[in-house]
């Protein structure tokens, strides 16, 4: 199968292994620096929970060709991604699959289809995989081959779509998982995850320096941001996971994944490390967050604005320094 890769960071790295190690044609695109350290050297990756180190040999180019694709996996910073829709949308592929964080998923999907010259069918995903890249080299987190969950952006994914992804997948243990709304998934998702940012950069992205008062205040922001959500009808994905926050054994665990997050290397690689290297997209997101919740400005969210209104100015010492 000939799969093309728009984007050679952690999540486009592990997925890039996981389609080699299945048997695949690969190419990715990458450019500057990172292209010739690719070209030179090889895709390397570190991987943290396995203690291993793989280096795998995929084409590199630097913008898109000609040639017919079977999946193309654009894996890019949500902001960024925005900027490729023209190339995406102009790529001979039936298939593209949009990877990451993402609250304008019916703006992108309109764009890609409308400007599209072929036939296409667009899903979106988010990879569960952390790490970082430095010095010509990845380091991943992640369990088996990693996780992709996959979905249309307001429906199911049909049997076909299933199948060919399936099959790229087939000789990894990528896990694969499929949402029937991920506009929703993923507005629950950033729901989740910005007060995780806001406390990162509240505490100079060391969340070692958190409090327990301010890891139970996280809890809470995020249920403001669910309820908050549920109440401009969007359904809760995935199903269910509103009751990690309420009492019970569920939320008891999510408890100690926070604690876990705030005091061991692999809870930093998860959380602080892409806050620390990342901060023009957390910004981004907290920006269309913000957008999103002037359909409702008065919808109280107490927590989530006491969060937030905690940041320091260690956060803006944090994005300049690792901005440029």
């Amino acid at each position: 199968m000939k799969v093309l890769v728009y984007g050679a960071g952690v999540i486009g790295g592990q997925l890039v292994h996981a389609l080699i190690k299945s048997g695949n044609d690969v190419t990715l695109i990458a450019r500057g620096i990172w292209k010739e350290t690719l070209q030179k050297e090889g895709l390397r990756i570190h991987h943290y929970i396995q203690r291993k180190d793989t280096t795998d040999h995929p084409r590199v180019i630097e913008k898109p060709n000609t040639e017919r694709y079977d999946i193309v996996f654009a894996v890019m910073q949500y902001r960024q991604m925005e900027k490729i829709l023209d190339d995406l949308a102009a790529v001979n592929s039936r298939v593209v699959v949009l990877v990451g964080n993402n609250l304008s998923v019916s703006e992108m999907e309109d764009h890609i289809l409308n400007a599209s010259p072929f036939p296409k069918e667009v899903l979106f995903g988010f990879g569960s995989t952390a790490g970082t890249r430095e010095n010509g080299k990845l380091t991943t987190v992640h369990i088996g081959d990693g996780k992709l969950t996959v979905g249309k952006a307001y429906q199911e994914v049909s049997e076909k779509e299933k199948a060919l992804l399936k099959s790229a997948f087939q000789g990894s243990r990528m896990s694969i998982s499929w949402c029937d709304n991920m506009d929703a998934w993923l507005k629950y998702h950033a729901a989740f995850i910005l007060p995780v940012v806001y406390l990162c950069y509240k505490t100079g992205c060391d969340l070692k320096k958190s409090t327990k008062e301010e890891r139970k205040l996280l809890l809470k922001a995020v249920r403001d941001a669910y309820h908050f959500l549920m109440e401009l009808g969007y359904p809760v994905r995935p199903v269910g996971n509103e009751k990690t926050l309420e009492p019970g054994i569920t939320n008891m665990l999510v408890k100690m994944v926070i604690y876990w997050m705030s005091r061991t290397r692999l809870g930093a690689l998860c959380t602080t490390e892409h806050c620390r290297h990342a901060p023009k997209e957390m910004e981004d997101l907290d920006q269309a967050f913000q957008k999103l919740r002037e359909r409702n400005p008065d919808f109280p969210m107490p927590y989530f604005d006491k969060l937030y209104g905690m940041m320091l100015s260690g956060k803006e010492q944090t994005t300049q320094e690792y901005r440029n």
